[in-house]
């Protein structure tokens, strides 16, 4: 396999992406069901799948900005990734979806105080549209999944300014060690704050910064496997193995099985993602729909139940999922046809017009990886 920046690469990150995501689906379902989600070990599925699409994030975004470290090129391709998909949701949401399904009445929507969810345009997350999906078992949100983009934006900002000072560009053994340092911190306050604090919460900005700080810590981890020292012992077997460990020790004590997560986890995902034999990297070639599942995924599942009961029909965990799952398909690949693929040849214009002299080498790379 092929490691070196710049070159051509074949691995299965388009299949653990939407693994991820279809993990995060499967366990919503289950929570607004008012059930238990599924579970892996003692952790819910969404949890885990949340955990790794940040993982994989802090590896794609810190090989995206060695590729090309141009701050305005870099902030050009990061905004037009995340944030229109995101704005066109929003929008549909307030003017297209609330209206036809408050409980107000079209009428008496636009009359109450439906702009308050615009504020999610700026990353400032509500939840609640007025009537819209009111009585049923998760009530009063219409996208419980938006609490993670102000958290991923963050992280996009600070990335460039955390590599600097970790100097991961120079990929030397002393830099290996400071992240690796760092990363062991991070590992080891978010123990603390998960079994010495679990009830804290730090809002700010309409954000819990805990919840954020979990995420985080993923993500640096992302980094960390950047670095070949990482990189070099990684084993599909032994992560196998070790994810059954996992499992095997479910009932542990609980700062036990967090420390195995963090160990464990992103060891087996990036041993998968770099396995000898990529077998899913066919994928690369398809739709990229992860995106738009995970922005209407929640959305339809909660349309989902309450068609349900407001026709009567009492619909089991798999029906509910199911019918939920194509109407949130077919969103995504609307979502990637219409807005993503226009936004990133849009994203792909705007950083040719902002090359340096010298640039063009760095900005194909780095376009690579988008």
């Amino acid at each position: 396999m092929q490691s070196g920046i710049g070159q051509k690469k074949y691995n299965n990150f388009t299949m653990v992406r939407l693994a991820a995501t279809i993990f995060v689906f499967a366990g919503h379902m289950g929570v607004l069901l008012g059930m238990q989600p599924p579970l892996f070990g003692s952790f819910p599925v969404h949890e885990l799948g949340v955990g790794i699409l940040f993982l994989i994030s802090g590896y794609l975004i810190t090989m995206s900005w060695l590729s090309d470290p141009h701050p305005i090129r870099y902030g050009i391709r990061r905004f037009f990734r995340l944030w229109p998909p995101f704005a066109v949701m929003i929008l549909i949401m307030v003017f297209i979806a609330g209206p036809l399904l408050s409980d107000l009445g079209i009428r008496g929507y636009f009359q109450s105080g439906y702009k308050a969810y615009l504020l999610n345009l700026r990353f400032f997350i509500v939840y609640i549209q007025p009537g819209v999906f009111s009585t049923l078992p998760y009530a009063n949100t219409t996208n419980g999944s938006l609490w993670t983009m102000p958290v991923e934006a963050f992280l996009y900002i600070l990335t460039p300014f955390l590599l600097t000072v970790l100097r991961v560009k120079c990929r030397s053994r002393k830099s290996f060690c400071i992240t690796a340092v760092l990363t062991a911190l991070c590992v080891g306050l978010d123990l603390y704050l998960r079994i010495g604090c679990p009830d804290a919460r730090v809002v700010f900005y309409g954000t819990d910064w805990i919840a954020a700080y979990h995420l985080a810590v993923f993500y640096m981890i992302g980094i960390l496997y950047t670095y070949q020292e990482a990189k070099a012992h990684l084993n599909l077997q032994i992560g196998c193995g070790a994810m059954c460990l996992l499992l095997i020790t479910q009932f542990s004590a609980g700062w036990l099985q967090c420390t195995l997560l963090y160990l464990i986890l992103p060891y087996a995902v990036f041993s998968f993602v770099f396995a000898a034999k990529p077998v899913f990297s066919g994928l690369e070639r398809m739709p990229e729909i992860s995106y738009g599942i995970y922005l209407y995924g929640f959305f339809f599942q909660q349309l989902i139940i309450s068609l349900g009961q407001r026709y009567g029909i009492s619909l089991s965990y798999s029906e509910a999922l199911a019918l939920s799952g194509l109407l949130t398909v077919a969103a995504a690949l609307l979502s990637c046809f219409l807005v993503e693929r226009p936004a990133l040849r849009f994203s792909r214009w705007l950083t040719r017009k902002a090359l340096t002299k010298g640039g063009q080498k760095q900005y194909t790379e780095a376009n690579k990886r988008e």
